[in-house]
């Protein structure tokens, strides 16, 4: 039995800066059936800094994304963790906003130009599947041309339980019934807590079960 945990945001108290999600969208096909359609965001990933504070931790969090800096990409990246990507983040500023002179006005945001180290936008890329009836929810479906799908939930506090035979093993990945939350292995959360990570905390959320043989 694999344990994993979600990976969320720490900070809501403006002790790190937040930033605002950004960019370029495609609209994807719309459903002939229910008309509904979906957008898909083009990389790079575009931010604007909001107001709060000027010290960028660890991990940044606009919207569903996930920035991080350039020592955590080193650390995953030496770790040889798996299921994730790192893309380039775009920074944007409104037209006519400068820093101010004085020092004290200066620290309530990040100001561009940005001179810090590169921060990455941290993107997961294995998908699983969850296990609905152990997990205490049921799915309904709401349209089957475009296969969307409602989830009741039961029992808020059961675990979530992964099917095995749809995880790849890797250290990060979504499950598709969960849409955009990250989740992460046992290794990932150690190495957070040894290198003492900022603005991340990471709960126990549930479980992998052994494949049947």
């Amino acid at each position: 039995m694999t344990k994993f945990f979600n990976l969320r945001r720490q900070d809501y108290n403006d002790i790190y800066a937040d930033a605002l999600k950004g960019g370029i969208y495609e609209e994807l096909p719309r459903c002939p059936k229910c008309k509904l359609a979906a957008r898909k965001r083009l990389s790079p990933l575009v931010i604007e800094w909001d107001y709060g504070s000027n010290i960028i931790g660890d991990f940044t969090w606009p919207g569903e994304e996930i920035i991080v800096t350039d020592m955590v990409r080193t650390c995953f990246v030496s770790r040889g963790f798996s299921g994730i990507s790192f893309e380039p983040v775009e920074m944007v500023q409104k037209q006519g906003l400068k820093k101010p002179r004085k020092e004290s006005k200066a620290r309530n945001r990040v100001w561009l130009p940005y001179l810090g180290p590169p921060l990455w936008n941290l993107v997961v890329t294995s998908w699983c599947n969850m296990d609905a009836r152990s997990s205490g929810r049921t799915l309904v479906s709401e349209c089957d041309g475009c296969l969307r799908k409602r989830m009741i939930v039961h029992d808020p506090a059961a675990p979530l339980i992964v099917k095995p035979e749809t995880w790849a093993g890797s250290d990060f990945f979504c499950i598709r019934e969960m849409e955009k939350m990250v989740f992460v292995t046992g290794a990932v959360r150690q190495a957070i807590e040894q290198n003492k990570l900022a603005n991340v905390e990471m709960k126990e959320r549930g479980y992998i079960r052994e494949p049947e043989t």
